[in-house]
């Protein structure tokens, strides 16, 4: 297929168009801003939040599939920028919609949300895609706007649109604002000083479910390949992780054991994910996790040593 992806020079989108081309498709990266160094396919430059460009390039590209990842990935800038989360997540995910709908209107569309649409309130049960969606955070509330959007779509156009909810996903590349990779670049840059110094963290105790991005992105084409139009999905791995255990990993693996510093910019309460059910698109694509945290962890740290 020939598959449009939004937020292509992204964290996610580079592997995910590496995954694409690797099975056969033939990616089309369109994004913000140019990616570096380049993708190898076909690229176009554009806003998510000008419409009128959108669907021109969408005219002109003609795609058989999309898959959305073009967005704003960070939870906390929900409340420092709010304004700027909802234009991005909810209008932009609406302009590619409607382009698709009046530009290519048979393609299949794949929109990208997150497990944060669950919010943080315990369940009883890991969350089921038919399940409320509750959000905790102005970010979460941007992604069911999205999220909701995308499948009414489907019911109301007959699109073959379809949404994943992912939890954390992590790897080599990732941006150091993110909490593993910033704990491999501090331990890295320590090692380089002589071990001496101390870690910043936040808040320890809290746990997250954490995916490798190649894992995610397998995930993301089996659903743009085989999912079920009109269907929400959740990727993650259903075991929560303590941010403690990942840094104590990430230190045996540098062969440190560094100070412990904490930041009170950085320190949140503590909280645990939702549990997720990922019974659907087991059964719909037969995608599984397969890449063992260890390996993820030793792949960032080796990475950003390689990267500084």
């Amino acid at each position: 297929m020939r598959i449009l992806v939004t937020g292509s020079s992204g964290f996610v989108g580079r592997y995910l168009v590496e995954e694409l081309r690797a099975h056969g498709h033939e990616p089309i990266g369109w994004d913000a801003t140019p990616s570096t160094p380049p993708l190898g396919v076909p690229e176009y430059e554009g806003d998510i939040t000008d419409a009128k460009a959108l669907r021109a390039d969408l005219a002109a590209t003609q795609p058989e599939a999309c898959i959305h990842l073009a967005g704003i990935a960070f939870v906390p800038m929900g409340w420092s920028d709010p304004e700027r989360v909802m234009r991005v997540n909810v209008n932009g995910t609406l302009n590619l919609l409607e382009a698709v709908r009046h530009a290519c209107p048979d393609a299949r569309v794949l929109v990208v949300t997150s497990a944060e649409v669950y919010g943080r309130d315990p369940r009883r049960d890991p969350v089921k895609e038919s399940d409320a969606l509750l959000p905790s955070s102005l970010y979460g509330v941007s992604k069911v706007a999205a999220d909701r959007a995308t499948l009414l779509y489907h019911r109301q156009y007959g699109m073959h649109t379809m949404t994943a909810r992912p939890q954390n996903h992590i790897g080599p590349g990732q941006s150091r604002l993110f909490v593993v990779s910033s704990f491999a670049k501090q331990l890295i840059a320590l090692k380089q000083k002589g071990g001496a110094g101390a870690v910043r963290v936040g808040n320890l105790d809290s746990c997250r479910d954490f995916t490798d991005v190649r894992d995610v992105v397998r995930a993301y084409r089996l659903l743009i390949e085989e999912g079920h139009s009109g269907e929400a999905y959740n990727i993650a791995t259903g075991h929560a992780v303590p941010i403690r255990d990942m840094l104590d990993r990430l230190c045996a693996h540098a062969g440190m054991q560094p100070d412990i510093e904490i930041d009170p910019d950085l320190y949140r309460p503590t909280d645990q994910p939702v549990p997720m059910n990922t019974e659907k698109i087991a059964a719909h694509t037969a995608w599984a996790p397969i890449i063992p945290l260890q390996q993820t962890l030793k792949d960032i740290y080796e990475d950003l040593a390689a990267h500084p």
